[in-house]
């Protein structure tokens, strides 16, 4: 079997990746008898989906159904880049998602219940303590007066707009493929503060202290959902996708996208498969996700007065 034996085909519709019509192919990976003549339907793009409901993956079924059906759209590459970042608030209803991903899902995953831990400890770095009172400042604040910061009405995203004061990053590229992994990837957890400022005499000095309690803390998750760049996004079956070990296991021959496992037929699912999706129908929308609030009351006290 040679390379030409595999074609791109839109027969069957524009979210077909690429079909195997009338080839040899050993029938397990590694095998030594007789090779078996197949014939491989495409693999439809958006039944990637209905496989992630299959596995369990009901969240990252519905962020990925989400794009499926939004207007085409391709997220700025400026956007992802430090400083690149779009104003929260300014986001359109089409560019932003705030309903898919919910706190009480993700802290079912060991590795966010650290996150949140991690970002509980870096309240009060110096980083955190600067863009505090950047925070403040910009709500007319200053020493030895009183202002208030948040409030446990808001969003995520009007947090992340008025008093988020560090984060973490959520997940990495060796986690297990999950309902986490599918959903997100890699993704950035955020920790906002809601309280108030007062000031305080020092006994020693007698000099007035400036200081900010915090009463609550809300924990938030943001990601950018979009298929921009070069990006492997898993081997997968109208099913499921293959598993991580599965995939080491797996020979295969470059330059070719669907395979036989077994009695399954498989593909391989990159970023470009859904930038050309979007450029054949006009439909792939991507856009920003934050998630709700996990709120904690806290009482702690924070100073203003060290760090410049």
């Amino acid at each position: 079997m040679s390379l030409r034996d595999f074609q791109q085909t839109t027969a069957l519709g524009p979210d077909a990746l690429f079909l195997l019509e009338n080839a040899t192919l050993e029938t397990k990976p590694g095998g030594h008898h007789e090779p078996t003549r197949i014939v491989i339907n495409a693999l439809p793009l958006t039944k990637l989906p209905v496989a992630m409901r299959k596995m369990g993956w009901h969240t990252s079924a519905a962020l990925m159904q989400r794009w499926f059906d939004s207007p085409g759209w391709q997220m700025p590459v400026t956007w992802k880049t430090d400083g690149g970042h779009p104003a929260p608030l300014e986001l359109s209803n089409a560019q932003c998602d705030e309903n898919l991903v919910k706190m009480s899902w993700a802290m079912g995953f060991e590795r966010c219940q650290t996150a949140v831990k991690k970002a509980e400890s870096l309240l009060t770095t110096p980083n955190a303590i600067r863009r505090l009172k950047n925070l403040l400042q910009g709500v007319g604040w200053s020493s030895n007066n009183v202002v208030s910061l948040g409030s446990t009405r808001f969003s995520a995203r009007e947090i992340d707009a008025s008093s988020q004061v560090n984060f973490v990053t959520l997940g990495t590229t060796q986690d297990p493929l999950d309902d986490m992994y599918g959903a997100l990837g890699v993704a950035t957890l955020k920790i906002g503060v809601v309280g108030q400022t007062f000031t305080k005499e020092d006994p020693e000095t007698r000099q007035s202290r400036n200081y900010f309690r915090v009463e609550h803390i809300g924990l938030y998750i943001r990601d950018n959902y979009d298929f921009n760049g070069l990006q492997f996004l898993g081997i997968w079956t109208e099913d499921r996708v293959l598993t991580k070990n599965e995939m080491l296991r797996v020979a295969l021959p470059s330059g070719q996208s669907i395979y036989k496992w077994a009695t399954d037929e498989f593909a391989l699912v990159q970023n470009k498969d859904f930038r050309e999706y979007r450029n054949k129908t006009g439909m792939g929308g991507d856009y920003v996700l934050y998630s709700d609030v996990l709120w904690k009351r806290l009482d702690k006290i924070i100073g203003l007065d060290e760090h410049s």
